[in-house]
């Protein structure tokens, strides 16, 4: 049963999510952010997005329909957060099962009564579940989420065989417990084997009770004592359940480097490349002195490399004979204290991960953006909070005015929204020439901000049951492309785009267009769904023609 301690663990996870100014100003509202974003493994952007709870939510309180990596999952959640320790023994409420049960019915009934059940915010995610679900292979995952304990039993039963009557449903009931679990895995599976050295590139030493040695080994070594070995074309998870990282396949772009690296013809160099793995153990054991010595190993565990292991195991599976000249620095640290072991996994992985940004922030561009800002008055963030003790208003963060350069100056709003990570990888130049200016970036950062506050207010509105334009409601999708027509109308009007004072005066205009350039669609589209419709890398096109035509038809 959850203590004092995983409440408290949870509690504050679920606080650094506030964010007063954007509306999060309790934890009930931050809890289903920090779940969504951690359960699919989306963004905070994306988790915040698939909030529909409020009036007319139908018992369904978030929506995220994921279709990454030919994925077609529907993932449906119900949430309770409560605020003290002592309501987390109560059991997760299962009143609002019934109400779940009626709003499945009717959607796949494809029942169009739903428009007027549905808040606005819901009723978008309806028709996307339902282009989904006219997909091959669906499935709809239901989350009852909370820290709490779970149903009871009966009324976990009562929801599994009510919704399990629905084909192609999944049924996952998320408590305290399981929570914090997913975040601090407590599992203790005993783990032996042994690793051989490369010739005699080791060393060892002891300080008091704790053990270790430094070696070189091959690796299609550290492949093998990872692989399942009753499932070899998978890895034995177990290994890492002291590693604080989960391992994301080959989908994330470093682990995408390593198997790169890891096949090429330069992977010679990955000793050189590649900061190794940890292991700790119980005890180990070798011949001293001799070349290539096998090193016994007792209940091992991978504390810090499990993306580098995972990924070298997906580039085993790939091409086994290209591992060959793959060389790994390993460390091994013999030590039977639990907590010595948690404070070695926790130390070696407790610096801030790295992320392209922080990767890039040195590049002689990222340099010379903050000398320009610094010149305005302003903090260019070219690594991460790295003004945290200015003014919030005069802080810019690189990837976020990245994310506004590429909607407004280059003209790839759907990138900007759904690929925002691709601004500092395989983009990186194409966003930061040697041409940009640290004008351009303050210009579309300022009137996507203005953009942002009117989407953040419609779903303040949308959630208080307050008076709203229902015409704005694409804006929860489709902000980077109003940021794009405004660009577009200033071509239009030979307006120089530059000229925050005079494009930010176009906002009203631009959200006027896409309003009825969707209008338009959806009479066309009974299946039309925000979401869709501005991922689709055509929809620019459409926008910039439509903008085209309204405005020389106003000449």
């Amino acid at each position: 049963m959850a203590n004092l301690l995983d409440w408290n663990t949870l509690d504050h996870k679920v606080k650094a999510y506030l964010d007063p100014e954007n509306g999060v100003d309790i934890a009930q509202k931050a809890f289903p952010i920090l779940m969504v974003s951690s359960l699919l493994a989306v963004s905070d952007e994306e988790a915040e997005d698939s909030i529909t709870d409020g009036s007319k939510d139908r018992g369904v309180d978030a929506v995220f329909v994921d279709d990454r990596d030919g994925r077609n999952s529907i993932h449906v959640f119900q949430f309770k957060y409560v605020d003290s320790f002592e309501n987390t023994k109560k059991n997760f409420p299962s009143g609002e099962i019934d109400k779940l049960v009626s709003f499945f019915d009717d959607l796949l009934d494809l029942n169009k009564s739903l428009e007027d059940t549905c808040n606005p915010i819901l009723w978008n995610k309806v028709k996307e579940m339902w282009a989904a679900l006219d997909k091959p292979k669906p499935s709809i995952e239901v989350h009852f989420c909370g820290n709490t304990l779970p149903m009871q039993d009966a009324e976990k039963d009562r929801a599994n065989a009510s919704l399990g009557k629905f084909k192609y449903f999944n049924v996952h009931h998320h408590s305290l417990d399981s929570i914090v679990e997913m975040f601090v895995d407590k599992k203790s599976a005993i783990i032996n084997d042994q690793i051989q050295v490369v010739d005699k590139d080791y060393f060892d030493r002891t300080d008091g009770s704790i053990r270790g040695l430094i070696c070189t080994v091959e690796a299609a070594e550290v492949v093998r004592i990872i692989t399942d070995p009753e499932t070899p074309t998978s890895v034995q998870k177990e290994i890492f359940n002291d590693n604080v990282r989960v391992y994301l396949s080959r989908t994330n772009k470093i682990n995408r480097k390593i198997i790169e690296t890891a096949l090429s013809e330069d992977n010679p160099l990955f000793w050189y490349l590649n900061n190794g793995i940890t292991i700790t153990c119980d005890s180990f054991s070798y011949p001293k002195g001799k070349r290539a010595p096998i090193v016994e190993l007792k209940n091992i565990q991978i504390v810090n490399g499990g993306q580098t292991s995972n990924a070298l195991f997906e580039a085993s599976q790939m091409a086994p004979e290209k591992l060959d000249d793959v060389l790994i620095l390993v460390r091994i640290i013999e030590t039977k204290s639990q907590p010595v072991s948690l404070a070695i996994a926790e130390s070696t992985n407790s610096q801030t991960p790295i992320k392209s940004s922080d990767l890039r922030s040195n590049d002689d561009i990222q340099k010379k953006l903050e000398e320009a800002f610094e010149g305005m008055g302003l903090f260019y963030e070219r690594k991460l909070s790295q003004h945290s003790d200015k003014p919030k208003p005069n802080r810019i963060d690189a990837l976020t005015a990245g994310q506004a350069h590429l909607a407004y100056g280059l003209e790839l709003p759907e990138v900007a929204k759904k690929d925002r990570g691709r601004i500092f990888s395989d983009l990186y130049d194409q966003v930061f020439t040697d041409e940009l200016l640290a004008d351009e970036l303050l210009c579309s950062l300022k009137i996507l901000n203005v953009i942002e506050t009117i989407k953040k207010n419609l779903q303040s509105a949308i959630r208080k049951q307050e008076d709203f334009d229902s015409n704005q409601l694409f804006l929860i999708d489709g902000a980077y492309h109003v940021l794009f027509a405004i660009g577009q109308i200033c071509d239009e009007r030979e307006i120089e785009r530059l000229d925050f004072e005079e494009a930010v005066k176009l906002v009203p205009i631009a959200m006027t267009y896409i309003a009825e350039l969707v209008e338009e669609t959806q009479g066309k589209d009974e299946s039309f769904s925000f979401n869709r419709y501005f991922k689709d890398a055509k929809t620019k096109t459409k926008v910039a023609s439509f903008i085209q035509n309204k405005e020389r038809e106003n000449v």
